[in-house]
């Protein structure tokens, strides 16, 4: 398969140009990559999200628990999650 880009015509309603234009200016990239980003993931968001946003909640409770408590164990439990967020390649670039 080849790579490189080839530029192509299509009609996108304009609330969808706004939150394109909107998410690509927080994200601070270009409107070409946050559309190809959309495109590449079927025009969703990030399927991994909700589970990213619960594993960082685990991990802030096993630090806060391990610090408040002097545990190093949960401190330990906190960093197996991060260990486990990697390996599975939850974590994605932009």
């Amino acid at each position: 398969m080849k790579t490189g880009t080839s530029p192509k015509t299509l009609r996108i309603p304009n609330d969808t140009i706004a939150d394109i234009e909107r998410v690509a200016k927080e994200k601070k990239t270009s409107f070409s990559k946050e559309a190809i980003h959309r495109l590449q993931n079927k025009g969703s968001d990030d399927k991994n999200y909700p589970l990213l946003l619960a594993k960082l909640q685990t991990i802030i409770n096993f630090s806060l628990e391990g610090a408040e408590s002097g545990n190093v164990e949960m401190v330990n439990k906190a960093k197996e999650e991060v260990k486990k967020l990697w390996e599975r390649k939850l974590i994605s670039s932009k």
